[in-house]
């Protein structure tokens, strides 16, 4: 067994064995490190997450056969941190799963973190889109998040992936549309998003749509979540995903309400920092998928009038004769790279013509459907049958019943 260092010497190991991390701030402030996952990858961790105390110890174990002492450990991340704040790199920006170039308005190009081992991602232009190495764009994985599947080209008719995929779950008419405008629009890299409400009777397939919507664009080892009491931890779990999925939503308190509202339109929220610092500032929006069961005997629950007009709600009957769950995901988990493909040249639509699209004056998320708009040809869908899906009061009226 190796001799054990000093708490002086554990120090200077620690830092040792930190040199191939690079640390650097965000432009929130907050103090990050890029370490190496293989020889060609990297992966950008918060430098007082658990994760990186866990990579620097296991560094330092692997020499050391021995763990450093508390004392060490603070006194090599403090040392680390100051090197972010002050050292020669500028503030370099980090993501959770997209991120783009240009204006966030009208990008140059929209990319999709795989979060795969080979350190890949999905790069979306006005002219298609490839799968590319990430040589220079950062982002922050949730111990949560899973990897999506490299995504395959599209038939010749551009939007078959998608029509299978609405398909296979029985979305038809308006609620097909809504539904493939929620997809469009999650991938946009500036909110306001649309908060998805899928409501049905028990067996009418709400959950797995809820849990294929993520899995298309944001897998995670825990896709759907019961709704948090306190708006603090839905600012929480919005800094550690991108998409949020929430089921069974019976009732929202005031509170959560006006959470919900502030994170699809783009919320500043203030994380308390150790050591006395002063909070970081983060600024996020997010795409929302609310599950409501409908219940006669209960009757619904009311909305207020701000969460009405952020919603997209799609009500689904309950199904005859359901399929099995593993028969459905089957087929969905062999579908999963086509659709993605198909979205991917959907959002390039997008990209290509949102200069051009002009939807007039809608009284409800014209962001979003001036962008699913520009995208239509390859989502499959017609611009009237967009804009009528999104400003049809069936969306408002079916929220206010329940």
């Amino acid at each position: 067994m190796s001799r054990r260092l000093q708490p002086d010497d554990q120090a200077a190991a620690l830092l040792h064995h930190a040199r191939s991390a690079t640390p650097f701030c965000s432009p929130d402030g907050e103090p990050c490190a890029s370490i190496p996952t293989s020889i060609d990858a990297r992966h950008v961790l918060p430098l007082r997450s658990a994760a990186f105390r866990d990579w620097i110890t296991a560094n330092y174990y692997s020499e050391h056969e021995s763990a450093p002492s508390p004392a060490a450990l603070r006194s090599a991340l403090r040392t680390l941190e100051a090197r972010a704040r002050y050292g020669d790199l500028p503030a370099q920006k980090v993501d959770r799963r997209l991120s783009f170039e240009g204006d966030a308005f009208v990008p140059s190009k929209i990319i999709l973190d795989l979060a795969n081992t080979a350190g890949e991602t999905l790069e979306i232009t006005s002219r298609g889109w490839t799968i590319a190495e990430n040589l220079k764009h950062s982002f922050f994985r949730s111990p949560a998040a899973l990897p999506l599947p490299r995504p395959s080209q599209p038939s010749d008719a551009g939007h078959n992936s998608l029509a299978l995929f609405a398909d296979l779950f029985r979305l038809t008419g308006a609620e097909r549309a809504r539904v493939l405008v929620w997809l469009a629009a999650a991938l946009r890299p500036l909110g306001p998003y649309p908060i998805l409400v899928i409501q049905g009777a028990m067996a009418s397939g709400k959950t797995t749509l809820a849990r294929a919507l993520r899995a298309l664009i944001d897998p995670s080892t825990a896709p759907v979540r019961r709704m948090p009491e306190r708006d603090t931890d839905l600012d929480q779990l919005a800094r550690r995903n991108w998409i949020l999925a929430f089921d069974p939503v019976r009732r929202l308190p005031t509170r959560i309400s006006e959470a919900l509202c502030a994170l699809s339109s783009g919320e500043a929220v203030d994380f308390a920092q150790p050591d006395h610092r002063d909070p970081l500032v983060f600024e996020f929006a997010r795409p929302i998928i609310l599950v409501t069961p409908t219940d006669e005997r209960r009757g619904g629950w009311a909305r207020s009038h701000a969460l009405t007009n952020r919603t997209l709600t799609v009500s689904l009957p309950q199904l005859a004769a359901p399929s099995r769950k593993s028969d459905l995901w089957g087929a969905f988990e062999a579908l999963r790279p086509a659709a993605l493909g198909g979205l991917a040249t959907a959002v390039s639509a997008a990209l290509h013509n949102i200069r051009d699209t002009d939807i007039g004056n809608i009284n409800r998320l014209p962001d979003c459907a001036a962008w699913a708009a520009a995208a239509a040809p390859a989502l499959g869908l017609e611009q009237t049958g967009i804009i009528e899906a999104v400003s049809d009061s069936h969306s408002a009226a079916a929220l206010t019943r329940g």
